[in-house]
């Protein structure tokens, strides 16, 4: 035989005996199916259809064993009620000790669970209100030292649009409570915008320089844009005002800015409070996960379903906004010495902004579930039905919860600034560092005053909210448990207000010719006293709509004082607070101005007046927003998720104040740690650097 045969030979058998082999096999192994029907249920694999082999392999050990277990057999049959046995799979999961675990419910130690999360959240909160706030300010003082070169004046064309936005939805507000303007908020914010950047434009090319001639373009610029685009049937002359209004501050905004002077203060500035807030940022992240864990081991089943309730802003829009924040706040943190030296500042500005949109797109974003707890959209029944994850979001109190905190936001970050400020006075020992942080305080207390005058606007449409969507929720906070929680936040409102316009008072005594001004201020102070006082007066002394056993009836204003506790006198109080503070900054802006400053011999009472207002606002925040969470009463979700844990209940006053001013102390004393070791820590070290070393004596020889 060929030898070349071999192989193909060999070849050939190896083929048949495999074909012989699988055939075999399959004779074999489906043999046992063709006498039965196969049901739907039953599933081909590889090796056959499993279910019908299983079964007859039971079959064959069941008549092998049948005397054995018969018994058994009958004992199973009577306690199943003759129905069929069913396979019993539970070795694939219990295995061993497994099937003994019981969920336990833990507590948190020398807490519970409800102070547990409160302390969590709020101190979350607190990091994340200063990130949010501080970068506003930072942007702001970064445009005014930045030296205008085209890249610069670029920037600050998208740096005026953002400002405009801001201004024209806080102006536009307060045109919509106080005239009543439906849609204002729009007018003000479209018609600032727009104003800011054809203002803005324009002045890039050097064709419109003149203040007048700007803020009359932008009026009319402004007006028609935000008619354009807001979506009403009718116009208003009242809409139409508040739009060219607004119109005119966005131009006079963009024409200030774009031509303003550098001062290498501001940069200074910004620079300095930018170091704190990368180091805030890593403790918002901690404070954060430190949360979400404790809800998941106290409130799991809560957690579960409000995660469940917004998949895509939880799985999706908010770790993005997250990450992209993150990344953007470490490119703005350590790009700034970089791009100054490669004569890149603009490039660095726009980061700013774009750093401030993605805060305020994730204070947004996260302000949905907030609101959804409070005020979930109704009816109820059509939550998960006919509404979509959008509708869920963007409940009756969402915009105004959004408005309320970014003015309030932008206060904090203000007050912050003041802090930081008579800190590094008090621990300088240099006259000039003394009077930059002089000049510190004196900013970071403008912004925080300006900002806080138009705070009681924001807090009211919030609660006109309230009331319309459920009147219960608005008797409760205002009237009910929480009416003595109300007198406290009125209380320390009032002494924020106050305390502002005493640093006003004690900084103005370091300027020449501002005493002309003290007559009128020491009425401004009666009157602010005055109204301090009605604002926080109670109609009754107990925290319950009617006297309930063991309450003393006779805690009532008498008859002739009722109209101390009604909305006209709050109002007007309100007002008064505001218009004396608005009026002492004007005189305090008009003395800095028109006489000489002597910077660093401010009175240090005025320096521990700013460590006070800047406390008071941490305090009043997480008071307002204790507040905010112990309206919903009962429920985890109003009316739709019942909170059934023992501590369901509202605390006592004396107990959430306690409570309150302990997160506040640990807020407080980190802020403190980490402002030195940002700011104070590295100052001193350079100084030692610097300090030339004196001559070692040395041995004679």
């Amino acid at each position: 035989m060929d030898a070349a045969q071999i192989p193909q030979k060999k070849l050939t058998s190896s083929i048949k005996l495999t074909f012989l082999f699988l055939l075999f096999y399959g004779l074999m192994h489906l043999a046992p199916a063709l006498s039965v029907n196969i049901g739907a249920g039953t599933s081909f694999t590889f090796f056959g259809p499993q279910i019908v082999a299983a079964e007859e392999d039971e079959d064959e050990e069941e008549d092998e064993d049948e005397d054995e277990d018969e018994d058994e057999d009958e004992e199973e049959a009577e306690a199943g009620d003759g129905e069929p046995e069913e396979e019993d799979l539970s070795y694939l999961y219990d295995i061993g000790p497994a099937k003994e675990i019981q969920n336990a419910q833990f507590v948190f130690p020398g807490l519970g669970n409800r102070k547990a999360t409160w302390m969590a959240a709020q101190l979350h909160i607190l990091f994340a209100s200063f990130i949010l706030g501080c970068p506003m300010f930072v942007v702001i003082m970064e445009v005014m030292g930045a030296r205008r070169t085209q890249g610069v004046r670029k920037s600050i064309i998208l740096s005026n649009v953002f400002l405009g936005v801001l201004i024209g939805t806080v102006v536009g507000i307060i045109g919509e409570i106080i005239i009543g303007i439906h849609l204002g908020v729009l007018y003000g914010m479209w018609a600032c915008a727009f104003g800011a950047l054809v203002v803005s434009s324009l002045n890039y090319f050097h064709k419109l320089m003149d203040v007048k001639s700007s803020a009359l373009a932008a009026g009319v610029v402004g007006t028609i844009f935000a008619c354009l685009v807001t979506p009403v049937e009718h116009l208003e002359t009242s809409a139409i005002i508040l739009a060219f209004v607004n119109g005119i501050v966005g131009g006079l905004l963009a024409n200030l800015i774009m031509f303003a002077e550098a001062d290498f203060k501001f940069e200074r500035l910004a620079h300095e409070i930018t170091k704190v807030i990368g180091i805030c940022y890593s403790f918002t992240a901690l404070t954060g996960g430190l949360f979400l864990l404790v809800m998941l081991v106290a409130y799991k089943d809560f957690i579960s379903y409000l995660v469940n309730t917004f998949p895509v802003l939880f799985m999706i829009g908010y770790p993005t906004l997250f990450i992209l924040e993150t990344i953007v706040m470490y490119i703005y943190v350590y790009s700034w010495e970089p791009l100054n030296k490669s004569n890149k500042k603009g490039r660095h500005i726009v980061t700013g902004i774009v750093l401030n949109i993605l805060g305020l797109t994730l204070l947004c974003a996260l302000d949905g579930p907030a609101t959804f707890m409070q005020t979930p959209p109704k009816p109820y029944g059509e939550l998960f039905t006919v509404m979509s994850e959008w509708d869920r979001l963007t409940t009756a109190t969402w915009m105004p919860l959004n408005y309320h905190r970014l003015v309030g936001n932008g206060t904090f970050g203000g007050f912050m600034v003041g802090i930081i400020a008579a800190y590094m006075y008090l621990w300088s020992k240099d006259p000039k560092e003394k009077e930059y942080y002089d000049w510190v305080g004196y900013m970071g207390n403008a912004i925080g005053v300006m900002i806080m005058i138009p705070l009681p606007a924001m807090g009211y449409i919030f609660v006109a909210e309230i009331y319309q969507y459920d009147a219960t929720i608005g008797m409760y906070i205002m009237s009910d448990r929480e009416s003595m929680f109300m007198l406290v936040q009125g209380l320390l409102v009032g002494t924020m207000f106050i305390a502002s316009n005493v640093y006003m008072w004690i900084s103005m005594q370091r300027i020449e010719n501002a005493q002309r001004f003290f007559p009128f201020m020491k009425i401004g102070f009666v009157l602010i006293i005055i109204a301090a006082t009605i604002w926080f007066t109670p109609r009754r002394f107990f925290a319950t709509m009617l006297p309930e056993p063991g309450m003393n009836p006779a805690m009532v204003l008498p008859d002739n004082l009722a109209f101390l506790a009604l909305m006209v006198a709050k109002n007007t109080a309100a007002f008064t607070l505001v218009a004396i503070t608005l009026i002492n900054y004007i005189f305090y802006t008009i003395a800095t101005r028109t006489g000489k400053i002597h910077w660093g011999k401010i009175n240090p009472l005025g320096l521990y007046t700013l460590i006070f207002m800047g406390f008071s606002d941490i305090w009043l925040m997480s008071w307002m927003g204790t507040i905010r969470e112990l309206s919903r009463m009962n429920w985890h979700i109003y009316k739709v998720f019942k909170d059934v844990t023992p501590e369901k209940f509202t605390p006592a006053l004396g107990e959430s104040g306690f409570f309150v001013t302990i997160i506040v102390w640990i807020f407080f004393l980190i802020m403190t740690a980490i402002i030195w070791l940002g700011i104070k820590y590295p100052k001193s070290k350079e100084e030692k650097e610097t300090v030339p070393v004196e001559a070692t004596p040395q041995m004679a020889e």
